[in-house]
């Protein structure tokens, strides 16, 4: 007998504990709801308009290169016109080397039935190392029946090559993640590029049913590789890439991946989703941003990344509903590189994108574990020490 969706396994386990484990959800999101309140009303960890460097400090320096990010776009029947709208100004008008994609991407199913591309777009021309390509995604069976996440995963990328047309580095959120691994490769690797190391993270295992959230959880194996993965790369500066924020910790592992990170202050920045608002936060030397919603409501916006011998200089280009066009707003982040991370910084060697020092755990689909409930506790006591650390 195969496992049953978590929908249908947790009504009919609805004892004494998971009544519990409801209520502990129902005070974790009004802890969410507080962070949130806490962030637009001036509270620790927001990002002032003064941040950043002038305008006329940024027109004076060229940047190495530029990426954009872009997160949450939760694309559907809805927001297609307007979704493509904003990659076309993106490829037409900032012009980044890249796009960096950090999940909640995409709940619109293909028809069933087109022809499936056989690897994830041009990704084998992106890594530089052929042997590398031992990462990508076994080929899915032609007579195999077509599943609904397989079909969503499979429009986004045809989107994407239709109207983004950049290259692209892409992780799935908790929202419809199925068979991102069939259709992208893998949820979790690492590259070059621009001097800079990227780490991009999904977990291993969730439970996203019944409305549940935070429920994401690391496997051993992958914590361990990601400790190696930073170490062999210590001497560049990291940008971390997670959906879930690590902090604010909203997830099951946030605290563990803390840790490790804490650990590395090769780790820059770590660029997160999920929460739809713009926020910035600083622990242990290391800046944590959430990027605003593409898709979703208060704060419609994308953001572009430059990168500079010495920063990473971040702006927000925000939808404005007057005129249906995206703008870049004048406040900017800044992200400081230490001098002894500046060393490898340097400009693409040509214009093309390239992933140099690629690396991957195999592409492995989600695992639904409905033993992740009986773990709240973690997920409250995660809430409760970000609210008195931020008090």
């Amino acid at each position: 007998m195969g496992r049953q969706p978590a929908e249908a396994w947790f009504p009919r386990q609805l004892t004494r504990r998971t009544r519990t484990i409801a209520c502990g959800l129902f005070v974790l999101r009004l802890w969410c709801a507080w962070w949130l309140l806490a962030a637009e009303g001036g509270g620790a960890g927001t990002v002032s308009a003064a941040d950043g460097p002038t305008a006329d400090d940024v027109a004076n320096a060229a940047p190495l290169g530029s990426f954009a990010w872009v997160t949450d776009m939760h694309l559907d029947g809805s927001r297609l016109e307007y979704t493509a709208e904003a990659f076309r100004q993106l490829r037409t008008e900032w012009k980044p080397h890249f796009v960096l994609i950090t999940g909640d991407n995409n709940a619109h199913p293909a028809a069933p039935g087109e022809t499936t591309p056989a690897d994830p777009p041009g990704l084998g021309g992106l890594i530089s190392d052929p042997a590398a390509h031992r990462h990508l995604p076994a080929l899915r069976m032609a007579d195999e029946p077509e599943s609904l996440g397989f079909r969503r995963q499979r429009f986004l990328r045809a989107f994407l090559d239709e109207h983004l047309q950049l290259p692209y580095a892409i992780i799935p959120g908790d929202n419809w993640p199925q068979d991102f691994d069939l259709v992208f490769g893998p949820k979790q690797y690492s590259f070059d590029w621009c001097g800079l190391h990227f780490l991009l993270l999904a977990p291993d295992r969730s439970l996203h049913g019944a409305k549940l959230e935070g429920l994401s959880a690391f496997d051993e194996p992958t914590r361990d590789w990601i400790e190696r993965d930073l170490d062999r790369n210590r001497r560049r500066p990291t940008i971390v890439a997670i959906h879930e924020p690590i902090y604010p910790p909203t997830f099951l592992d946030a605290r563990p991946l803390q840790r490790i990170i804490a650990r590395r202050p090769n780790v820059i920045a770590v660029l997160q989703g999920h929460l739809h608002r713009d926020l910035q936060y600083r622990l242990n030397g290391t800046t944590y941003l959430v990027g605003p919603s593409l898709g979703m409501p208060p704060t419609q916006a994308m953001k572009l990344v430059r990168v500079y011998a010495d920063r990473l200089v971040l702006q927000t280009a925000a939808y404005r509903r007057g005129n249906g066009r995206f703008e870049l707003v004048d406040r900017r982040q800044t992200i400081e590189i230490a001098e002894p991370l500046r060393s490898e910084l340097a400009a693409p060697a040509g214009a093309s994108f390239a992933m140099t020092n690629y690396d991957a755990l195999p592409a492995r689909p989600l695992v639904q574990d409905p033993q992740l409930p009986l773990r709240i506790g973690e997920l409250l006591q995660n809430a409760a020490g970000f609210v008195l650390r931020a008090e």
